[in-house]
């Protein structure tokens, strides 16, 4: 494991009870690094959850120093909290892109804290997943579709904005186009010789993989978005109604994409956190 920096003390002027590790190697590819940060109580403790944030920017732009805030606020309020890069899809690995290479670092990057969680003793075993837009889309893909392979037991989801179904129905014309790029040109050609579209789609719809065994999930849309289109806020909604999973939904009414203009929906959404993580780590 690669630590390349360390911090202490303090953070923008204030005093800070937490520690930073930064650029983490998770994996062997260029972008695969996380930070994490650790509340200096965290080692009192028998047991630990961490809330793994990441971040946005249309699978195609971004890094984790974009989540570093969401970090710091929980590392001072005693959650460990961690921040991953991931493959971005650009015009060299377009051919070659697919987000379930982004699951597979997601996976990597877990482990990694699993490992960081041995060495330095703080026993984490609870995980949760959180992100804005892109990221959001990625948290909910992987805690719904794959949270078996987690190395950390997960706890739960707390996503932004997040792309959750790429239905026309959702999402409008654009939805099946942003699907079969997802899924990358393999899986693309595959599905559709075989005439399967709709399963090209759902693959990578984080929506159908909603069940009654699901996490409990905190999820916030803006009600001007058009980014990421209303539709989905109502079809992952709808999904966690039908499974009777446990869910919270924060509306932010006037809000676009960047969920602005709504500071007591961004109290209710912060609070919410906190309430999860009380809830559902140790």
């Amino acid at each position: 494991m690669a630590i390349l920096t360390f911090v202490s003390s303090t953070f923008m002027g204030e005093k800070a009870d937490y520690k930073a590790f930064f650029n983490i190697a998770y994996g062997t590819g260029e972008r695969n690094v996380m930070d994490i940060y650790v509340p200096d109580k965290a080692y009192e403790n028998e047991e630990n959850g961490c809330i793994l944030f990441i971040h946005g920017g249309s699978w195609s732009s971004g890094s984790k120093e974009e989540m570093l805030g969401e970090c710091v606020a929980l590392a001072k309020e005693g959650y460990i909290t961690a921040t991953m890069s991931y493959t971005l899809i650009n015009d060299e690995n377009r051919d070659t892109y697919s987000v379930m290479t982004v699951l597979d670092e997601i996976s990597l990057a877990i482990e990694e804290i699993k490992s960081f969680s041995d060495e330095k003793g703080l026993n984490i075993t609870k995980l949760a997943t959180s992100g804005y837009s892109a990221g959001a889309h990625l948290s909910m893909l992987y805690s719904y579709s794959r949270p078996e392979e987690s190395a950390i037991e997960l706890a739960f989801a707390a996503n932004k904005v997040g792309p959750s179904d790429f239905t026309t129905e959702a999402w409008g014309e654009a939805g099946p186009r942003i699907a079969k790029m997802l899924a990358g040109a393999a899986l693309t050609e595959q599905y559709m010789n075989e005439g399967k579209e709709k399963e090209l789609i759902e693959l990578v719809s984080p929506v159908y993989y909603v069940n009654e065994n699901s996490i409990p999930s905190l999820m916030a849309y803006g009600g001007k978005d058009q980014t990421v289109p209303v539709g989905n806020a109502d079809s992952v909604k709808n999904a966690f109604e039908q499974t009777g999973a446990a869910y919270d939904f924060i509306l932010f009414p006037l809000s676009d994409h960047i969920l602005i203009f709504a500071p007591l929906s961004s109290m209710q959404y912060n609070l919410k956190l906190k309430d999860y993580c009380n809830k559902y780590f140790p």
